[in-house]
């Protein structure tokens, strides 16, 4: 005879192997669920994957560094930088800088793969606010989803992620950031 198991056994169960309750929480560890919400591990990984342009202990010319070419600008929006300001960096004029949050300096942020993972999830869910008004909207023939306008917001910042979408001669003009879009599109 099979033992009597109840239903919320086996709710629980399955949830816990497919990551997700009925009711849409997770049931990883904190560690194993995605840092934005309602976003499956899978989709955040290939977007992670997609968003990252450099080797971790990248700096470019122009200041932006590691795995997701973040500059100071958004780490400090994210409270890894405090002061960014633009300066004339090795012959590089309009370079954002800016003093780092202890114990945070420059080359333990290079050195650190969780320090610019967090510095890079905390940026996609202070822009969620910012980007959702505008999923679903139609960009170039294209239905803009959260992950390809977070793309656009990680090059643009929060803020410019509304006139991206509103303005097909900004999105001729910054064409970086429209390739990222183009990248990102669709995961999420």
């Amino acid at each position: 005879m099979l033992p009597v198991l109840p239903v919320a056994v086996f709710s629980f169960l399955g949830g816990l192997c497919l990551g997700r309750s009925r009711r849409g929480l997770s049931m990883l560890p904190p560690e194993k669920a995605s840092p934005l919400p309602g976003v499956p591990m899978a989709a955040w990984e290939r977007f992670l994957a997609v968003m990252v342009v450099a080797p971790k202990t990248c700096r470019t010319r122009r200041g932006r560094l590691g795995y997701f070419g973040t500059d100071a600008r958004r780490l400090a929006d994210v409270s890894f930088v405090e002061r960014p300001r633009k300066c004339r960096v090795g012959g590089e004029e309009g370079v954002w800088t800016g003093d780092w949050v202890a114990p945070l300096t420059e080359e333990k942020f290079l050195g650190s793969a969780e320090a610019q993972l967090e510095a890079f999830a905390r940026s996609n869910r202070r822009m969620v606010a910012k980007a959702a008004p505008h999923v679903g909207r139609i960009v170039d023939g294209k239905r803009a989803s959260m992950s390809g306008l977070l793309a656009v917001g990680h090059l643009a910042g929060e803020d410019g992620i509304a006139g991206w979408v509103s303005d097909p001669a900004v999105r001729q003009r910054f064409t970086a950031t429209t390739k990222n879009f183009e990248r990102a599109n669709g995961i999420f």
